[in-house]
């Protein structure tokens, strides 16, 4: 009996959350039957951040939200509303502004600062800390999940849309192409994909007075702003040096057979990155069950990235549904039937969250 009442009381945590989630109407007054959540700012591990409080005295369950590329960053609506509705189902949400993400950006620091954050939030709650993550953010929690450091110490990945392959992505986003079995498929992504990906490429090369404007250059563009490749094609960057020259080479080529050429002229260190900045390639190292639920052909990232990291490791559990718009849950009358999956897949993640 005490069974059945904690998987009742999960799945009807798990309802209120999809609820919150897909904006369904009476969440709101369903919300009001528990405590409000506490909401307040604080600065862990040299990182601003947001932490979601359940009302009420704990301990609960800690969770780290990390958001996807938007310029709301960490006080996206469908953050903050999703964040008070795990936060009402009795577990304490912190969503860190880690640098460069709001704007597409993954790099280095930016990894290195999600590592640091969620270690003091597992040092400070003394216990096992669960992961969550939209798009990059959803890749940058399984790069954290799968630190040696951390590892041990993850309770949960709960991932909506990740990229897997950083390579990929890159073809991708340059060329309009994926590949699949050794051939090029069109797959048609939002330009904005190429911006944050030139911005995270770009913060690998050495700091210096040139990078640092081509950097700042790009951080500028607006995510609205049409083909913002063509800003950068005609131009000579052998300025910056040859590093930034053959990274920009590979950046505004189009041609998706020459990729590989342009991928090998990278210097080491950048390709040495890329790699480290995939989760594929650290999927031996992820210790937490892993959920993950795309679409079925997502916006920007295709869902064999998804699969890729469930073929290489038995931690992954892919849902696929239509109710998803990339990062963005819809309610279609069409996918209804559907919504058991994105059901299983929250009541799963509470309770290895537990």
């Amino acid at each position: 009996m005490p069974r059945l009442r904690r998987e009742l009381r999960t799945q009807g945590q798990a309802a209120a959350i999809l609820g919150a989630t897909l904006g369904l109407p009476g969440t709101n007054a369903l919300g009001r039957l528990s405590k409000a959540p506490v909401i307040t700012d604080a600065n862990l591990a040299g990182t601003a951040g947001t932490i979601v409080r359940p009302g009420g005295r704990g301990p609960w369950p800690a969770l780290v939200f990390v958001n996807g590329a938007t310029p709301d960053g960490r006080a996206h609506p469908t953050v903050l509303r999703l964040s008070a509705a795990l936060a009402r189902s009795g577990r304490q949400v912190y969503i860190p502004d880690l640098p460069g993400i709001a704007g597409g950006e993954l790099s280095p620091a930016t990894l290195a600062a999600a590592i640091a954050y969620v270690r003091n939030v597992a040092d400070t709650g003394g216990g096992r800390v669960g992961l969550a993550g939209v798009s990059i953010g959803a890749s940058l929690a399984l790069l954290t999940a799968a630190d040696p450091r951390l590892a041990d110490r993850i309770s949960v990945v709960a991932c909506i849309a990740p990229y897997t392959d950083m390579a990929n992505v890159m073809l991708l986003a340059t060329t309009g192409m994926y590949r699949r079995n050794g051939r090029f498929e069109p797959y048609a992504v939002p330009e904005y994909l190429w911006v944050g990906l030139a911005r995270s490429v770009t913060a690998i090369l050495p700091p210096s007075p040139g990078i640092e404007a081509l950097t700042a250059e790009l951080r500028a563009i607006d995510p609205a702003a049409a083909d913002p490749v063509a800003r950068f094609s005609d131009r000579s960057f052998e300025s910056l040096g040859a590093d930034a020259a053959s990274v920009l080479a590979l950046m505004t080529n189009r041609d998706p057979t020459r990729f590989d050429e342009l991928f090998a002229a990278l210097p080491e260190h950048v390709r040495s990155t890329v790699s480290a900045l995939s989760p594929l390639r650290a999927a031996a190292g992820l210790r937490a069950p892993v959920e993950i639920v795309t679409a079925p052909r997502d916006r920007y990232f295709p869902v064999a990235e998804s699969l890729a990291l469930a073929a290489a490791s038995p931690r992954v559990r892919v849902t696929v549904t239509s109710l998803l718009a990339h990062a963005t849950p819809r309610l279609h009358p069409r996918y209804l039937a559907e919504l058991g999956r994105l059901d299983g897949f929250f009541v799963r993640s509470l309770v290895a969250l537990s």
